[in-house]
């Protein structure tokens, strides 16, 4: 394994950490569950919405999208630094 390759996984093991440390901070659960309040806000909101009313439906899917884009990322940053150690860790690397 290269010093590139190397620098690479370790700095993604060290988002991790710092994805982790964030998601456990009063700062990282108020943001997460502010998030979810707006997914459930905007699925009532979408239950409720007239069929044709595209524009609404839209509006309301994309305000899902981006409260849950940011759990996803937190999320994969956390995986990223746990794929990462384990592939710094294998035998031969």
């Amino acid at each position: 394994m290269t010093t590139e390759n190397t620098n690479l996984l370790e700095r993604a093991i060290a988002l991790g950490f710092e994805a982790e440390a964030f998601l456990q901070s009063d700062i990282g659960r108020y943001l997460i569950e502010r998030a979810d309040d707006e997914i459930d806000t905007a699925l009532d909101e979408l239950k409720r919405a007239d069929p044709e009313d595209a524009k609404t439906i839209r509006r309301l899917q994309g305000d899902i999208k981006v409260a849950e884009s940011i759990q996803y990322w937190l999320a994969e940053a956390i995986q990223d630094g746990v794929n990462s150690m384990q592939e710094l860790n294998e035998p031969g690397a």
